[in-house]
């Protein structure tokens, strides 16, 4: 089994070794004789009897991978409760009385059965769904309320008696030539619907057995098993499920932009550049994953911290432009999708529908998709604030980026932004693995590039009378021949760190604790940042544009060959390395309480002022109207307001002498 609090993945990946030993079975199943299910099913159809319809072969390849989970989820439990090591201290002739054995069968047993029973359950309503829309069929369910299953008993024995219902239906229901009255299935959806009644109901069988071996049940505390790419997920007899809704396509319009048209952020320029590339070029169809994500460098989730006009819809229009491009260059199946204040709806539990569908996209492993997330403190709000829909958002969005319902195979970006990040729920906050401070134009080059830039065409035309004085656009981090005119931007605080060099990981360790002891925000889930990255700071390379205009060089290699030649483009790290994004890490969060806390500070200040300016002029206009006042308020009043406004503009004269000392110093 996984370490604790880790998913448990339960992916077609990991079942196919089950593949043949369940063909097997299905098609040289004994009952009534030795049935084959497929022709069974195929028989079922009168006018097609020795083809399969696309309805009757998804349904067969449900059942198919429901058997193959059900042995891999009872593997994993026997091995972690050490089936095997019990079975060899007892004699062959107990295995199967022996009492222990059965209590070890009928937990792993039992649970495998609830496991692969709400997989198939929940896939058959989805397929019955995507083939006939919605439809409301009878179908014959008598008898399945008496049925009883022997989770003790042997592994077939039990698959058997999950399978025998299905063969029996289908036999019941075969068309005889000799018996006119037997002509098969009104509808080709009765027997789909009559497998999900059955096996709904196994899992409703299996759950009652729940809290019977709580010995045996706490092996299933802190998992969560994502089976299938996490179209089912559960943690212990809870079913933790994104629920499936259809995907609402967008046609997200926006002006194309390119990286030397952005002043400043050239760390998050470059960024947006290789996450991009990454996510178009490295993504393996065949295999749903991204060889990048075994080495790292590619995020699932960017948060953008600025202030209004820093720049972070440009950077957003530049991470679609290329999306778009490099997409349409390798003929890749792309979707854009946009998460704005749009999803609100007046209806309560309509907006977590409308959102839901937004992400839906991100579930089809085909195609690669690249989310925006605009404004996102206005989208959703703190815990403490949230009411209603935005309950629903906060709850959905924490779960999509990490959370049960994350499944990450690298073909999905999301970039999100937010001019207050303390607007967000800290624990939302948390789970974006790669947070920019995005500054914008910040120095006097930058501030001269903008000019130019707004001013092209005037410019261009000798209409603007001025000598450049500089030379435009040097100091930028732009993209020449393939690769970045700056340095390494990440790097900033080297020298800082350079007694870190030959650290070991138990002082990282050290290291961590004590910047717990100054900010408890700092968790694992910060470590996991961290580690994200070091990650990105060691894959500090442009993909060749050789492959992209050669797509045999990379795309047309093999899985493990992809690995293998990214591999050889990471630079090593070093331990200073790590230590440099911890602190970065938590100079972030301590930014966020700051301002957090500044806001708060700010609030009461000027409320204490308005309430003050407030009284003063109350008592003015009584005076104005003849009427009795206190003169003695309005005067002390008039003083404590001089005191603080002398006190606020003493602050301000400090700090630009702090500032002009500290350029002084420098320079």
């Amino acid at each position: 089994m996984i370490e604790a609090n880790s998913p448990i993945d339960v992916s077609a990946e990991q079942i196919k070794k089950h593949k043949e030993t369940i063909e097997n079975m299905l098609v040289g199943f004994t009952y009534q004789g030795k049935q084959s299910l497929p022709a069974l099913m195929m028989a079922a159809d009168p006018d097609e009897k020795y083809i399969m319809s696309d309805i009757e072969r998804d349904v067969y390849l449900t059942i198919r991978e429901g058997m193959c989970i059900f042995k891999e989820v009872r593997g994993l439990l026997t091995d972690k409760i050490e089936y095997l090591k019990k079975v060899q201290k007892v004699l062959s002739s107990q295995l199967v009385t022996d009492p222990e054995l059965k209590r070890m069968r009928e937990f792993s047993q039992g649970y495998a059965t609830f496991v692969s029973s709400k997989y198939i359950s929940k896939k058959l309503e989805e397929l019955v769904k995507k083939h006939a829309g919605f439809v409301e069929l009878p179908t014959d369910t008598e008898g399945l309320d008496k049925l009883q299953i022997d989770f003790g008993a042997q592994e077939n024995a039990v698959i058997g008696s999950l399978l025998i219902q299905v063969y029996d239906n289908l036999l019941a229901n075969k068309p005889d030539p000799k018996k006119p009255e037997k002509k098969g299935y009104e509808s080709p959806y009765i027997f789909p619907l009559f497998v999900k009644d059955l096996f709904s109901k196994f899992a409703e069988i299996a759950a009652k057995y729940r809290g019977s071996k709580q010995d045996l049940e706490k092996n299933l505390e802190g998992y969560q098993f994502r089976v299938m790419d996490g179209f089912v997920a559960l943690e212990g007899y809870n079913d933790r499920s994104m629920p499936t809704v259809t995907a609402v396509k967008q046609d997200v319009a926006f002006q194309p932009i390119r990286a030397n048209e952005i002043v400043g952020n050239r760390s998050a320029k470059r960024k947006v550049h290789r996450y991009i590339q990454r996510l178009v070029l490295l993504y393996d169809l065949e295999k749903q994953t991204s060889p990048i994500l075994e080495l790292g460098g590619l995020a699932w989730s960017s948060l953008y911290d600025g202030l209004p006009g820093t720049g972070k819809t440009s950077l957003f229009r530049y991470a679609m432009t290329l999306f778009t491009e490099y997409s349409n260059m390798l003929g890749r199946k792309h979707a854009i999708f946009q998460v704005d204040q749009s999803v609100k709806d007046e209806f309560y539990g309509k907006t977590g529908k409308i959102l839901l569908q937004r992400l839906a996209v991100t579930q089809d492993p085909t195609i690669l998709s690249l989310g925006i997330f605009d404004d996102i403190d206005l989208l959703t709000s703190t815990r403490d604030d949230a009411q209603g829909a935005d309950n629903d958002i906060n709850n959905i969005l924490m779960q999509y980026f990490d959370g049960a319902f994350t499944f990450r195979r690298g073909n999905v970006i999301n970039f999100s932004a937010s001019n207050k990040p303390t607007g967000v729920d800290d624990a939302l906050r948390n789970r974006f693995n790669d947070r920019i401070l995005i500054d914008g134009p910040t120095t006097a080059e930058d501030f001269a590039d903008v000019l130019l830039l707004n001013c092209g065409k005037i410019v261009k035309k000798g209409l603007l009378v001025m000598e450049n004085g500089y030379t435009p656009f040097a100091s930028q981090d732009v993209q020449k021949e393939g690769g970045w005119t700056g340095g390494d931007v990440a790097a900033y605080m080297a020298d800082n760190f350079a007694q870190y060099k030959k650290s070991t990981i138990i002082d990282f360790g050290t290291f961590m604790a004590d910047l717990k002891k100054k900010n408890p925000k700092i968790t694992g889930r910060s470590a996991k940042a961290i580690t994200e990255a070091i990650k990105e700071r060691s894959a500090d390379f442009d993909l060749p544009n050789k492959w992209f205009t050669d797509q045999s060089l990379f795309l047309g290699q093999s899985y493990e060959r992809k690995v293998d030649m990214l591999a050889e483009l990471y630079h090593k790290i070093t331990p200073d390395v790590l230590f440099q994004e911890a602190q970065r890490y938590f100079d972030s969060e301590e930014r966020f309480a700051v301002t957090e806390a500044e806001g708060h500070i700010t609030s009461g200040y000027n409320s204490q002022i308005w309430g003050m300016q407030s009284e003063l002029k109350f008592l003015q206009e009584q005076i104005s109207k003849g009427e009795k006042a206190d003169i003695l308020k309005l005067t002390e009043l008039r003083h404590l307001l001089s005191v603080k406004e002398d006190k606020k503009r003493q602050i301000i004269i400090q700090a630009l002498h702090h500032a002009e000392e500290e350029e002084r110093r420098t320079t």
